[in-house]
């Protein structure tokens, strides 16, 4: 009876050993399924990352001839700001250049850039950016430079340079160009046949233009050399982009 009550022991132990190795073997199937899920998802999240990261680096580079084009459009306003200081101070100019410079001397420009990367990371989590500087660079360009910008060309009252000048410019030159039955520029009145508050109206316009030319420019100025210090930057962090 003794051997019976051994016998029955051990038999339930090798039964407890039994199911325990299963419940591990079931535990430890479960663990690597887990970790193969999660590797599988970093792997998918740092390819999300990576492709995101190479679209910011080419869009960039977009971006960059954007804003260097329109800063050499805010410096040709300036050469047509003194081709008019010439007509105001009786000075010869070419007058086949004259409309073109009227065109440039109060045309304002459209900032565009692709923020599409940066939405992109943006709603998926800035801080999948695990680099804090780089980090910084990106939120401070794509957040407020390129919104700075937009409002600078856009909604700032004084860049609206045909709003605020063509009218009174057209005003005060009115009496002092002369044009051809074709309508092309025959002479322009030297010196300009105008008041003197005229004068110092068309003196004070074009300190205007100059400022709001100058102005401009500078930001252009500081948002293209961010634009590239951060593709420097991605490159760094992101070798792949080389």
């Amino acid at each position: 009876m003794q051997s019976s009550k051994l016998t029955g022991i051990s038999s339930f132990f090798k039964n407890i050993s039994k199911y325990f190795f299963e419940l591990i073997v079931v535990i430890f199937g479960v663990y690597l399924g887990f970790m193969a899920n999660n590797y599988s998802e970093d792997l998918k999240q740092r390819e999300y990352i990576n492709t995101t990261i190479k679209e910011m680096y080419v869009s960039l580079d977009q971006d960059i001839d954007d804003a260097i084009l329109n800063k050499k459009g805010h410096e040709t306003g300036l050469n047509s700001v003194k081709y008019f200081g010439k007509i105001f101070r009786g000075e010869e100019v070419i007058k086949d250049s004259f409309d073109r410079h009227l065109i440039n001397l109060t045309r304002s420009y459209v900032s565009i850039q692709n923020t599409a990367s940066f939405e992109t990371l943006k709603s998926k989590g800035l801080n999948l950016i695990t680099n804090d500087t780089l980090r910084s660079q990106i939120i401070k360009l794509y957040d407020f430079q390129f919104d700075v910008l937009q409002k600078i060309e856009e909604t700032y009252a004084e860049s609206q340079l045909f709003t605020n000048f063509y009218p009174d410019l057209m005003e005060i030159l009115d009496q002092s160009l002369y044009f051809d039955n074709a309508g092309r520029l025959e002479k322009i009145a030297a010196p300009l046949d105008i008041t003197n508050a005229e004068k110092s109206r068309l003196v004070l316009m074009l300190k205007r233009l100059t400022y709001t030319r100058n102005f401009n420019i500078s930001v252009y100025d500081e948002v293209i050399g961010d634009m590239k210090d951060l593709r420097i930057s991605l490159v760094n962090e992101y070798p792949f982009l080389k």
